[in-house]
């Protein structure tokens, strides 16, 4: 069974905000490719 961790608000905003420039960063990438 898998075990999920939990944290606080504020290390999920950490996280989340570290996701987004990495979702923005592939973004940016596939755009340039599609030129």
């Amino acid at each position: 069974m898998t075990t999920h961790t939990r944290g606080t608000r504020d290390e999920w905003l950490v996280k989340r905000l570290g996701l987004l420039e990495a979702e923005k960063e592939l973004t940016r990438r596939s755009d340039a490719l599609a030129q």
